[in-house]
């Protein structure tokens, strides 16, 4: 027994589970997996087992042991939702649970010609319909079976597997329960019919308070939208700015996204000497109550920059006492809601001429300076307090000198608090805060492909904003920098597939598929197949394909959604086109060639195979 790596578990039943855990005792393997599909693994866990699951459906059906390989074939309401059969390809053998299977008193290890007698009164006892078990009967008649071996029954031998299959598509399945509980029956099903209307009404008003939700979102994201202003128009000092907010959500078919960053820039003229102005900044706490504070910071700022600035307007004051005056009426605001709203954010001033760099750091994370390939942090320490707390620190000025080609980066902690494990069960959160450097280095200060490494690398926890202040740089390319809503609708979606929620990529995606481009129609195919919709995840994808014809990804899924539909002729169309797309492919060069095996032998089954001389 210590020999065995793994145990099979056809469907959950306990004649065949119950004993699994005295199994495991007596194999002794801290490395022992139970083989089951994810229907069945959320009951059998009931039954005390300990080892770690294969789920057949989340493996692509198919488990490599060793030298040996199994393929798993689904036969779903046989006679459990997540029932499957095991063959073995190699030695041509199918392990069918229940299938096949008869309780009877007089028992033979060989079956004979007389088997059905056996078999009939089980099947048409446990199984549900004579559709249901037609559908494995079909699956299990397409491979090339020597020895079927039931969980409890006689081993059959090929010579008579054919006709056996041939009478069992005759019976008819359900009999006895619609007999002997029939009135019962029918009193389960009225009484789920009253259930779900309970819940559709339930689920009706859920959705009412989403969208009065969704609607407060919206309407705070208009007010916040235009104190985000980005009104510098500085031809020596550029400013590109990114903002991505951790909440996304959907009104009336139009994409948003909610939380407490803020970004501003803008130019303000010193004593005849005009300095470009930066700010970038984190609210505390989530969705609305970030927001808060970010509404509360644009109205100050925008306010204090409407006062400094204008077309031949001209400030007296140095640039030091601007930034110290800008502080203190911050501070003084904030400290106004007794520790219920504080702000982390870094104000800068670069002079356009000289490129002499002041700004101060309310324990916002550090400036970074991108410098001839190298990136670094600019401040090292902490040096004040956010905005709205009582700090040990007095008010604190860095200069800095910057040169040309010198390249900034002002971020809230959204780029460095990154899940470098999404979709996994277990969170692994980014505690290397030169992480950010290395990126910046590795995408040579492009503001654009930086925003997209993140994404890359891990899933932002947080909101996430940046700017991005250059120097007197030469050759700039505008398009390197420039992120749209486009592209953080699309970075959204993306991050929740990633972390494989794809109900809530689902939701974002809602809306009339005709308004949608391809990219977005494969995302929404995609994702109903791993919800197991592959009926409806057609309609998208098809979509898609009439967009682009030769769109690999959505050929590919829509390949998928017909394989687990059974539809193998409709697979080997669509898999056959992207193949010739990407021969390279590492999915199709495993599957393809499964599939155009599996039709063949279904052709010699059905007699249509055309032999030659």
């Amino acid at each position: 027994l210590r020999d065995v790596k793994y145990i099979i578990l056809h469907h959950q039943d306990p004649d065949l589970c119950a004993a699994v855990p005295l199994l495991e005792k007596l194999i002794n393997r801290s490395d022992l997996q139970i083989v089951t599909h994810s229907r069945m693994s959320v009951l059998i866990k009931h039954y005390g087992l300990t080892s770690s699951y294969y789920n057949i459906d989340e493996n692509d059906f198919i488990l490599h042991a060793g030298a040996k390989t199994l393929q798993f074939y689904t036969t779903p309401y046989c006679h459990s939702p997540g029932a499957f059969v095991t063959y073995d390809e190699d030695t041509r053998v199918l392990f069918s649970g229940d299938i096949f299977g008869g309780l009877e008193d007089s028992w033979h290890f060989l079956a004979d010609e007389h088997y059905f007698t056996h078999i009939e009164g089980f099947h048409m006892a446990y199984m549900p319909s004579r559709d249901i078990l037609n559908y494995a009967l079909r699956k299990i008649e397409s491979l090339d079976i020597d020895l079927i071996a039931p969980q409890h029954g006689s081993v059959i031998q090929r010579k008579y597997i054919h006709e056996l299959i041939e009478k069992m598509k005759q019976m008819e399945c359900g009999l006895y329960i619609d007999r002997k509980y029939g009135h019962d029956l029918m009193r389960t099903i009225e009484k789920l019919n009253n259930l779900q209307t309970e819940f559709e009404v339930s689920l009706d008003e859920i959705k009412k308070l989403k969208r009065g939700q969704d609607g407060d979102y919206f309407l705070t994201t208009l007010l916040m939208k235009p104190l985000m202003n980005e009104m510098n128009r500085s031809a020596i000092v550029s400013t590109d700015c990114v903002l991505i907010q951790k909440k996304a959500f959907l009104f009336k078919e139009r994409f948003n996204h909610l939380g407490g960053d803020f970004n501003m820039t803008g130019q303000i003229n010193f004593r005849g000497q005009c300095y470009t102005m930066f700010f970038n900044g984190d609210g505390m706490g989530k969705s609305m109550q970030g927001a808060g504070g970010a509404l509360v910071m644009g109205t100050v700022l925008n306010s204090i920059l409407g006062r400094a600035s204008g077309p031949d307007k001209a400030l007296a004051m140095s640039p030091e006492a601007w930034l110290k005056e800008c502080y203190e009426e911050i501070q003084t605001l904030f400290l106004s809601f007794d520790g219920a709203m504080m702000f982390s954010g870094i104000l800068g001033l670069v002079n356009e001429k000289s490129g002499e760099l002041l700004f101060l750091n309310a324990e916002h994370p550090f400036l970074i300076l991108y410098r001839n390939g190298k990136a670094e942090f600019v401040d090292k320490e902490l040096s004040m307090r956010k905005f709205g707390s009582p700090s040990e620190y007095g008010f604190h000025i860095h200069r800095f000198q910057l040169k040309e080609g010198d390249v900034l980066f002002a971020g809230s902690d959204g780029k460095d608090d990154l899940n470098l494990r999404p979709g996994a069960e277990t969170p692994e959160i980014n505690y290397n805060y030169n992480l950010i450097l290395q990126l910046v280095e590795q995408n040579q200060g492009r503001l654009k492909s930086l925003v997209k490494s993140l994404y890359h690398v891990g899933e932002p926890t947080d909101d996430l904003s940046i700017i991005r202040v250059g120097f007197k740089e030469q050759a700039r390319v505008a398009s390197d920098h420039a992120i749209d809503e486009d592209l953080i609708y699309r970075l959204k979606i993306s991050s929740f597939i990633r972390n494989k929620n794809y109900q809530k990529a689902l939701e974002l995606m809602e809306g009339d598929s005709e308004k949608q481009n391809s990219e977005i129609l494969m995302y929404r195919g995609y994702c109903l197949i791993r919800e197991k919709r592959y009926l409806k995840s057609l309609k998208y994808l098809t979509r898609a394909l009439q967009l682009k014809p030769d769109y690999f990804q959505a050929l590919k899924y829509a390949g998928m959604s017909h394989y687990f539909l059974g539809n193998y002729k409709k697979t080997e169309e669509y898999w056959s086109d992207a193949v010739k797309l990407r021969p390279d492919d590492r999915f199709l060069k495993r599957r393809y060639p499964q599939l155009l095996n599996r039709l063949e032998r279904q052709k010699v089954l059905l007699g249509q195979k055309q032999w030659t001389d």
